[in-house]
């Protein structure tokens, strides 16, 4: 979308305009929606993707999550597996 910066390379790029790079994007995307999940603002229950762990292990809060258990490598990608991760 600006011609000045078409043969930039893409850090170049992100760095002159200040922007984010699409896998930090994601990321954070994937926290908000796990944000929304664990505090009941979406209709998804955090139960679809998640388990809370009660293994009262955690730091100074409740809200550690495992992954569920999956038996293919399809979902290696998949949303829950890289909010974890």
């Amino acid at each position: 979308m600006i011609p000045e910066l078409k043969h930039v390379p893409y850090g170049d790029r992100l760095a002159k305009l200040k922007l984010w790079s699409l896998e930090d994007r994601r990321i954070r995307a994937d926290l908000i929606e796990v944000y929304k999940m664990v505090h009941g603002l979406l209709s998804v229950k955090l139960e679809t993707f998640f388990e809370v762990d009660c293994g009262c292990r955690t730091r100074g809060h409740d809200w550690k999550l495992k992954k569920k258990r999956s038996n293919t490598s399809l979902c290696l990608h998949f949303f829950s597996e890289r909010v974890v991760n």
